[in-house]
């Protein structure tokens, strides 16, 4: 077994930098983002609802199709600019004596043991119920649970560093996790192992002479070549930024932003019964569809919020979950009341007394019955908007943010984020008389795209691949995607709307 000085070695990257100055020296550089991979098939060979990424053999030929595009002895590099792994939707937890044995003997093998037994001990009835919680050590659990489910992604990732390219790896708001030394660690000794194994070889010299000068870990932003900023954007929304430092003080978890606790607490459990349903689009349809296809399950999610404010309470998350649940009991329970008593008087009157005559029952009966339409109404206008008021959807677009990035860099050419799910590509102007381009890479997975009533395939599987003129300075990229059924790449069409 590996020491773990061998599988951290040398970094070039320091460890937990915020800022990233690299060279690419000279390589082709490709950049994705949001592949959201989670625990991929099951014992049935089908996929849990919380799985969003199904393109494991598309990824492969994608990667095919790179290293023939790669300008001869110049290697790639390949940026998943974050949400790689979707630590957030991993729920499997160990349950047998052999699980158990398999999660020590990894630990032990990237020099952090800890006995069978605490190990056991160490699942609350919470975690259970909702998948392992954010330490290190659980973390590489989830992490060889989404390798069980996705071993040809792995492996295609593995000879893309046997054949001399590089990968970097920027940080998500759903793969937090990659701060924990011991993750990137396993990460490292997942890919060494499949190289080891192939050409027949010694698993240390592979994680030293192959994946570890390889593969790198950006905490924040990266600027490379002085002319690219590559960052994922979720430090643009209130919800999926990180409040205050990575760990929680004096704990052994990571330091979440509540929208985090939203996927793990809500989200996850709606998808085990509607899958798909944190892909739609706009995300502010998310409960209006649920409401028309699955109404029990919508007015579940809406009262399970408040359970999901007490759980939120330990990780002080307190300033979020009482605003929005005022918002929550103003918006919805209120207006739920209102139409209850116009219901009620609308089927039973209004009994008659010695002061209310029979012409003010008549009165009062298509008044309530008037209140009762729009008030059915306003209720569902207001559920719809649940989820954009809880900022649970990404921002329509991060460009402002990538404008004030140029502002402050003026050296820089190209600005790349994720994060949205949309992709994006503008010509900068006003910041300097150089060529300026932000482009955000959309995603992986599929999005369903509610205005359309279809599946957005179009816009998937984006890529930037930034090339350079003669002089070294990169050519300013327009988006492509992958085009999986012809194996090629086409021009990614959108269209500005104003």
């Amino acid at each position: 077994m590996p020491a773990s000085d061998t599988l951290l070695g040398p970094e070039k990257v320091p460890y937990g930098a915020q800022l990233v100055e690299m060279s690419s020296n000279g390589k082709d550089i490709f950049v994705i983002s949001d592949l959201h991979i989670a625990a991929g098939l099951n014992s049935n060979r089908n996929y849990d609802g919380t799985e969003n990424f199904f393109a494991d053999y598309s990824f492969v030929r994608f990667l095919h199709h790179l290293e023939k595009k790669i300008t001869p002895n110049k290697k790639g590099l390949l940026i998943i600019n974050g949400d790689l792994v979707d630590f957030l939707r991993i729920k499997n937890i160990p349950v047998t004596p052999q699980d158990f044995g398999t999660w020590a003997a990894i630990l032990d093998a990237i020099g952090l043991p800890i006995p069978i037994d605490q190990l056991k001990t160490s699942l609350s009835p919470k975690e259970i119920k909702y998948g392992l919680r954010t330490d290190d050590y659980k973390s590489v659990w989830k992490l060889y649970v989404c390798a069980g489910g996705h071993p040809q992604f792995f492996e295609q990732l593995a000879s893309w560093l046997e054949s001399g390219n590089e990968l970097v790896i920027t940080k998500g708001n759903h793969d937090l996790e990659w701060y924990w030394k011991p993750v990137r660690n396993y990460f490292r000794y997942l890919l060494a192992q499949r190289i080891a194994a192939r050409q027949n070889i010694d698993l240390e010299s592979v994680l030293k002479d192959i994946v570890h000068p390889a593969v790198h870990f950006i905490d924040n932003r990266l600027i490379l070549d002085r002319q690219i900023c590559v960052e994922h954007g979720h430090n643009y929304e209130r919800f999926t930024t990180v409040d205050g430092p990575p760990v929680l003080k004096g704990d052994t978890q990571l330091n979440l932003p509540f929208g985090s606790f939203f996927n793990r607490y809500l989200i996850n459990r709606i998808e085990l019964a509607y899958p798909y349903i944190d892909d739609v689009r706009p995300r502010q349809n998310i409960l209006s569809l649920l409401l028309r296809e699955r109404f029990p399950l919508a007015i579940q999610l809406l009262f399970n919020y408040i359970p999901f404010v007490i759980l939120v309470i330990p990780k002080k998350q307190y300033a979020y979950a009482f605003k929005y649940l005022f918002q929550f009991v103003l918006i919805i329970v209120l207006p739920l009341l209102v139409t209850a008593f116009a219901l009620y008087k609308g089927f039973h009157g209004i009994p008659k007394t010695d002061n209310v005559s029979a012409a003010g029952s008549g009165f009062w009966t298509p008044v309530l019955s008037e209140l009762k339409n729009l008030l059915f109404l306003s209720l569902s206008y207001f559920i719809g908007r649940l989820f954009a008021m809880l900022q649970l959807s990404s921002p329509s677009s991060l460009f402002p943010n990538a404008k004030r990035i140029f502002e402050e860099n003026p050296m820089l050419q190209l600005v790349t984020f994720g994060h949205t799910h949309d992709p994006e590509q503008v010509f900068v102007e006003g910041v300097s008389d150089r060529g300026r381009r932000y482009c955000n890479t959309g995603t992986w997975i599929p999005v369903f795209e509610m205005d359309a009533a279809d599946v957005r395939l179009d816009r998937t599987f984006t890529f930037l691949h930034i090339e350079r003129n003669s002089a070294g300075d990169i050519r300013l990229p327009d988006l492509y995607r992958w085009n999986d059924d012809a194996k090629r790449e086409d021009a990614l069409v959108l269209i500005d709307r104003k």
